[in-house]
């Protein structure tokens, strides 16, 4: 799938290394996050090659590749089949450059897209850290609502983040029927 000269296309093991790099660099960048005690994100990473591999790898799972015209990765996300009626949505990251210009509402689209299509799912969840304020505000603009249901931080999985991160962290999930329209408002 092609929109605005981007393609959409199913991730490959031989993009592993690039998205490591465009994932863990869009989230370092992020600061609407509040999720970091510091400014200093240099050292944090979301993701690595071995786990983007095993999501490439795991059935029910779609890890979308976004490029520009000249086929290089400017954007990413995955989704899961949760059940027959539902899909997970995880893990969207656009390149720094490229940011502020419509992409995300493109590859969360195109991910929706794919869910219907290719699962027949109705029905899109997934988890947002509770301190993003702003994020949360951005998937309500695309009809996303708050389930009422929370998950814990794994704190556990992230090594020596423990020391980096907040306390007090959870996700809150959101949904979304997959037949609801968007609400937006402009190019974002």
């Amino acid at each position: 799938m092609a929109t605005d000269g981007r393609n959409f296309r199913l991730a490959t093991k031989d993009d592993a290394v690039q998205l490591e790099r465009l994932i863990n660099t869009a989230f370092r960048a992020d600061t609407t996050t509040q999720v970091f005690l510091s400014a200093d994100h240099a050292r944090v990473d979301v993701t690595d090659v071995p786990s983007i591999l095993a999501r490439i790898a795991q059935p029910d799972c779609m890890v979308l590749a976004a490029t520009d015209p000249d086929g290089a990765l400017v954007a990413h996300c995955s989704v899961r089949k949760l059940d027959e009626d539902r899909a997970w949505f995880g893990m969207l990251a656009v390149d720094v450059g490229c940011q502020n210009r419509g992409l995300g509402s493109q590859v969360l689209a195109y991910a929706e897209l794919y869910a219907r299509r290719e699962w027949g799912a109705t029905r899109m969840e997934f988890g947002v850290v509770c301190t993003r304020a702003e994020l949360i505000a951005w998937y309500t603009r695309r009809g996303y609502r708050a389930t009422g249901e929370t998950t814990p931080f794994p704190y556990d999985h992230h090594g020596d983040w423990r020391g980096v991160l907040r306390d007090d962290l959870h996700f809150i999930t959101l949904g979304k029927n997959l037949g609801e329209a968007p609400i937006t408002t402009g190019a974002e």
